[in-house]
């Protein structure tokens, strides 16, 4: 009985890791956007209460749409609307960030790293990073 449960154990943890490897992952690059990455010092992109804000509009007056993650693929060619950047929510939806609030995407830890807007398995925008 001891030796069944041990397989059937194994064999389960095996099948998770088969599932996961097969999980969410980039698909395409996805055209006409590219990376950037949240203006913020190292102790606001450790504060969880610091966020930036996108709005659904080009303007400071524009509702709120969400707050934006670290990385945010951004329209090309990049053009300033009343200081504000056109993004891609990871949804979809098209929404704006102010620019002052983005830099060009970069790695601390991996300076050879990229990263690629792309269209992830789930048929939603993601990204990829390839070497």
């Amino acid at each position: 009985m001891r030796l069944t449960t041990t397989w059937f154990a194994l064999a389960c943890s095996i099948i998770a890791t088969g599932a996961s490897a097969q999980g969410l992952h980039a698909v395409k690059p996805l055209g006409g956007w590219t990376c950037m990455k949240l203006n913020l010092s190292e102790k606001q992109s450790l504060d969880p209460s610091a966020h930036v804000i996108v709005r659904a509009g080009p303007g400071a007056d524009a509702p709120e749409a969400g707050w934006a993650a670290m990385t945010v693929a951004v329209r090309l060619p990049i053009r300033d609307v009343n200081g504000f950047e056109e993004m891609l929510f990871p949804n979809g939806k098209r929404v704006w960030i102010a620019a002052k609030s983005l830099s060009p995407w970069s790695s601390v830890a991996d300076p050879a790293a990229r990263c690629v807007p792309s269209i992830m398995s789930n048929g939603k925008p993601g990204f990829a990073y390839p070497h």
